[in-house]
């Protein structure tokens, strides 16, 4: 925690956020709890001191002091992903709105758990989210097509970022050819992978399955009739799983 703690707030240039950080042995020597709170505490402090310098110093001496969230900056990574995939069709991207977020297109990118994701791996692979990159997103991009980088680049388990790869893991076939409830089994793994398990725990992802088509249903993307069709269809996956191999 220490180490990117630091590595975060340290980016560099003349607005370098400066805080005393604790060594290795402070934190060994700290018990368990105590040190809960004591990383949290620095990992509030570095949040807060990074989003209002950003609000102090204005956009444009912000995207000097941290380049990554200049707006060429977040298009050029998202363009170079893109590239790399097949568009999601309409279904999988509903889909996967209503499970994550169903409210996206009706209030500002930057309150929507869709932008935070990406900031999960964009400027790098953290797992944290970050609400100054989040802002920066959003003012880069589209909303069409943060939707398109997160169902492109978000975990869907078995070693799987985005939607191509977990349909071949999953159902052995391209996400182009995706039916209905299996594009909507896909998005409820958002968030979930391992406790939506198709094998370990099938009620459970097959109750997850059917929440995702009825929240698609009720938005309008997909008929009543057609939501309980694949409501009624069970859950089959490709036996043995596949998996995605790490780039």
């Amino acid at each position: 925690m220490g180490p990117f703690l630091q590595r975060l707030c340290d980016l560099g240039g003349p607005f370098r956020l400066d805080i005393q950080w604790p060594d290795a042995d402070t934190f060994a020597r700290t018990e368990a709890g105590l040190a809960g709170q004591f990383k949290m505490k620095y990992l509030l402090i570095c949040a807060s001191l990074l989003t209002a310098t950003i609000l102090i110093i204005g956009p444009l001496k912000a995207e000097q002091a941290f380049p990554f969230l200049k707006p060429d900056a977040v298009r050029s990574a998202y363009e170079l992903a893109q590239s790399g995939w097949p568009p999601a069709t309409d279904i999988v991207k509903h889909a996967f709105l209503v499970a994550e977020d169903k409210h996206f297109f009706d209030r500002p990118a930057t309150r929507s758990t869709i932008t935070a994701a990406i900031t999960h791996w964009y400027p790098e692979p953290t797992g944290r989210r970050s609400f100054p990159v989040s802002a920066a997103i959003a003012m880069a991009l589209s909303k069409d097509e943060i939707l398109d980088w997160f169902v492109h680049g978000i975990f869907l388990g078995q070693g799987c970022f985005g939607i191509e790869g977990a349909a071949a893991a999953y159902f052995n076939k391209q996400a182009l050819d995706l039916e209905l409830h299996e594009a909507a089994f896909l998005a409820a793994l958002v968030g979930s992978p391992a406790r939506l398990h198709p094998v370990r725990s099938q009620d459970r992802a097959l109750a997850r399955r059917n929440y995702v088509l009825a929240e698609m249903a009720q938005a309008g993307f997909v008929s009543l009739q057609d939501s309980s069709a694949a409501q009624s269809t069970p859950l089959s996956v490709s036996l043995p799983l596949g998996t995605c191999a790490p780039d």
